[in-house]
């Protein structure tokens, strides 16, 4: 007679036996099939960034930083490759914050203060609004799933068949940026940078709508400045044409 421990045992051993037997789901490298060298991968990474180039929607926006820590919600429109409206909501849905920018020019309303502010389109300008310093066109992209490389000399590509993900690593001198690439949608999930003084990134809840795939999540870590920032889209649209008088740098009317 088989003892009740030797039993569970024994069902144990079966269902391990099982699953050992069992071959790992087939990963899907798309129609062109497994990127065999790192410049192909770059290639099908730009095309997938390239196939969004607006975007509007409502998201919450978290932050974690020395200044404090906390969430808010915006409206957010962006199109390729500088234009950016963002609006900071209250809870009734009132713009409390204004930035608009070009690209080139930059306008700031400060509902707050009742003011608004217009200059240059630059990093600090926009770190008036936001918590990191981000030049328009690198947020613009951002915002977009974009993932910012850098001018690399050399490039390598391996593959993580235990996590399903593209490995590609790129160097310049001294800095390396390794990117976690998704095979299906071709869209780079994390990019972290060593050898430079800047912040990583992280792409999240990767939406498939037609033959479009974006991330529904972005989420910025800078250690040096001890600061994290998550965007979430609520609700987003892809593609629709602009309506361009959101990047006017006309002042609101209060």
């Amino acid at each position: 007679m088989t003892s009740r421990c030797g039993f569970q045992f024994l069902s144990a051993l079966a269902a391990l036996l099982v699953l050992a037997g069992c071959p790992r789901p087939r990963l899907d490298f798309g129609i062109d099939g497994e990127a065999k060298t790192a410049a192909d991968l770059l290639k099908r990474i730009e095309l997938t960034e390239n196939s969004v180039i607006a975007i509007k929607g409502d998201g919450k926006l978290g932050v974690d930083s020395p200044q404090g820590k906390g969430s808010v919600t915006l409206f957010v429109a962006v199109v390729h490759p500088a234009s950016i409206h963002i609006e900071q909501l209250d809870f009734f849905g009132r713009p409390q914050g204004v930035l608009t920018t070009d690209g080139e020019n930059f306008g700031l309303y400060d509902g707050a203060a009742g003011k608004f502010f217009r200059g240059p389109a630059s990093a600090a300008n926009l770190g008036r609004f936001l918590p990191l310093v981000i030049p328009p066109r690198e947020l613009a992209s951002l915002m977009m799933g974009r993932a910012p490389r850098i001018p690399h000399e050399k490039a390598t590509l391996s593959f993580d068949a235990e996590r399903g993900l593209y490995l590609l690593t790129l160097m310049r001198g001294s800095i390396v940026q390794k990117l976690e690439v998704e095979p299906g949608t071709h869209r780079v999930l994390k990019s972290t940078i060593s050898g430079l003084n800047t912040y990583d990134v992280e792409f999240a809840d990767v939406e498939t709508t037609g033959a479009v795939a974006l991330p529904r999540k972005v989420i910025l870590n800078a250690p040096q400045v001890k600061t994290r920032v998550e965007l979430t889209w609520k609700s987003i649209t892809i593609n629709e044409a602009p309506d361009l008088t959101m990047f006017d740098m006309t002042p609101l009317e209060n």
